[in-house]
C-alpha cells in the first residue's frame, strides 16, 4: 500500500515515515500544500495522511482540490486542531477520519487500516448548479472548485435545493429533510438556516441565489 504523508516537520515526517514503513507501507512525503497537489496529480496512493496546518495554507483544501478534478481519494486528517468544530469541518468537507495530535502509533496503524477498507470510487456523483458544485455521496460543496465550509443542516438545506436546481421546493420538503418527518419545527428554524446559507453563498459567489416563494418555500436560482 503506497501512502502520501503531507507533513511539514520534518522530524514528525520522519518518525512517522519510519513507523509506517516498518510495518509494509511505501511512503511518499510533501511538506507543503503545492507538493501535494502535484503529488496526487500522478495518482496512485492509497490513503493520504494530511496535516492541517502548512506553510501554505489549510491542509484541507487538499480535498476540495482532488474532488474539483475528480481524483478521488482516501483522506486521514493528522493534525493539533482538535477542536470539535475543527474536525466536524473536515469531516464534513469529505476526510475519511480525523486523528489528533499527539496519538499513539497503535491507533494512527488501525485508522489507517480501517480507512483502506473503505471503497474508493472512481465516479463520484456531481450536480452542478451555475459554480456550486455537490458532491452527493460526501454531502458537500464547492464554488469553482473551492471547498464551501457549510453547517450540516445547511449542507441538507442546500442538498435539497440542488435536488431542484431553479424549482420551487416546498418548506415542508426542507424542514423534513433537515429535521425528520417526526419532529416539531420552531416556525423560525428553517429561516434561520436559510439567512445564514444566503450569507455564506453570497461571501462565495453572485451568481447562485435562494428566492423565497411567499407561503410556499425556496428556490435555487442564478443571476
Amino acid at each position: 500500500m503506497r501512502l502520501l504523508l503531507v507533513e511539514d516537520d520534518a522530524d514528525i515526517a520522519e518518525t512517522l515515515v519510519a513507523f509506517l514503513e516498518r510495518n509494509g507501507f511505501v511512503v511518499d512525503v510533501a511538506d507543503s500544500l503545492a507538493m501535494a497537489e502535484d503529488a496526487i496529480e500522478c495518482g496512485g496512493f492509497d490513503l493520504i495522511l494530511l496535516d492541517r496546518v502548512l506553510p501554505d495554507g489549510d491542509g484541507v483544501a487538499l480535498i476540495g482540490h482532488a474532488k474539483a478534478r475528480n481524483n478521488p481519494q482516501r483522506f486521514l486528517l493528522l493534525t493539533a486542531l482538535s477542536e470539535i468544530d475543527d474536525r466536524v469541518d473536515a469531516l464534513e468537507l469529505g476526510a475519511d477520519d480525523y486523528l489528533s495530535k499527539p496519538f499513539e502509533p497503535r491507533e494512527l496503524l488501525a485508522r489507517i487500516r480501517n480507512a483502506l477498507r473503505r471503497p474508493l470510487n472512481a465516479e463520484r456523483e456531481l450536480r452542478s448548479f451555475g459554480p456550486l458544485t455537490l458532491d452527493v455521496e460526501a454531502c458537500s460543496f464547492t464554488v469553482d472548485g473551492t471547498p464551501l465550509a457549510l453547517r450540516r443542516t445547511e449542507a441538507l438545506v442546500l442538498e435539497a435545493l440542488m435536488a431542484r436546481p431553479g424549482q420551487l421546493v416546498r418548506r415542508e420538503t426542507l424542514e423534513s429533510r433537515v429535521y425528520g418527518y417526526d419532529k416539531f419545527v420552531n416556525a423560525n428554524s428553517l429561516e434561520s438556516q436559510i439567512s445564514r446559507l444566503r450569507r455564506n453563498l453570497g461571501e462565495h459567489t453572485g451568481q447562485v441565489k435562494i428566492h423565497a416563494v411567499r407561503g410556499m418555500g425556496y428556490q435555487l436560482v442564478l443571476e
